[in-house]
């Protein structure tokens, strides 16, 4: 598990701030969020703050990643690994219990940073930097959208019967950080929302399965952009577990509440979306990368 909860006993009466760095062998910034954080308590549950003097047990709620093999980088240079994320996987810790990519790329590497994200449901490539001197070039790259990031997607329907070839979408999306209520986790479509725009290629039509295959191409960078676009349209992505009728969507999310507490592999989706490609310049050479 990503986040274990352990009982220290101070040798001798410490401050709690300098106790949690030397516990976590981590910078006086670090030991303060986690106090601040209130995963530092007594042992009947009580919040310490960082001055406080420890002469007695007290408890540590702090990351302690589990390697995973099959998580291994795909490519790496000198300043970023690739990794493929797989579906039904989040990308950072979402709480104590579930895993993520994050805790596998920081076990084998505790300088490492995931760079940008995939939706849980969502496959493909991701990058982490491999020092902490090339998080910040790496995170401008996206931030100011010097990548271009490659989808391939199935939709249910034909797409042929709204466009032939190519063409984009360009619709406001008002992100979850705005949104209250108990489907707040989705993103939508508002005239207050951000400026948001996603390149869209037909590849081909399969009329046995009624599915459309698409190459993606989103120019922005909002949460769920490509997944709401596509269902806006009305052409939701095959295995879509959100962006359809609200009484499936909270049905998803009972089931996923259900999955944290335990119960894995309960109520899994397949979202027929996934990261194949991304293409950038850094420190002077361009990368194409691309899943084959």
């Amino acid at each position: 598990m990503p986040f274990v909860a352990e009982v220290f006993t101070p040798k001798a009466p410490i401050k709690a701030a300098k106790f949690v760095a030397e516990v976590l062998a981590c910078n006086p910034k670090q030991a303060q969020s986690y106090i601040d954080r209130g995963r530092l308590t007594t042992l009947s549950g009580q919040r310490l703050k960082k001055a406080q003097i420890l002469n007695e047990p007290v408890r540590l709620l702090f990351f302690k990643p589990t390697a995973c093999p099959e998580f291994a980088p795909i490519f790496t240079t000198p300043y970023f690994a690739l990794y493929h994320k797989p579906k039904n996987l989040y990308s950072h810790p979402k709480n104590y219990t579930t895993h993520s990519l994050y805790e596998s790329i920081y076990a084998n590497n505790p300088h490492a940073r995931l760079i940008h994200r995939l939706d849980y449901e969502t496959s493909g490539l991701i990058l982490a930097s491999q020092a902490k001197a090339h998080e910040k070039p790496l995170r401008e790259l996206f931030s100011s959208r010097r990548v271009q990031k490659t989808y391939y997607a199935s939709v249910v329907g034909d797409l042929h019967k709204y466009a032939k070839g190519a063409f984009s979408v360009l619709l406001p999306i008002l992100e979850p950080s705005s949104i209250r209520g108990d489907l707040g986790v989705r993103s939508k479509i508002d005239p207050q929302g951000k400026f948001s725009a996603t390149t869209i290629e037909i590849q081909s039509y399969d009329s046995k399965t009624d599915q459309t295959h698409l190459k993606v191409t989103p120019l922005t960078g909002r949460t769920h952009q490509i997944r709401l676009h596509l269902s806006a349209l009305g052409y939701p992505l095959v295995g879509e577990p959100l962006y359809i009728d609200d009484s499936h969507a909270r049905a998803y999310l009972d089931a996923k509440k259900a999955d944290f507490l335990g119960a894995f592999g309960r109520y899994k989706t397949e979202l027929a979306l996934e990261a194949v490609g991304l293409n950038f310049s850094l420190y002077g050479l361009h990368y194409h990368l691309r899943l084959n």
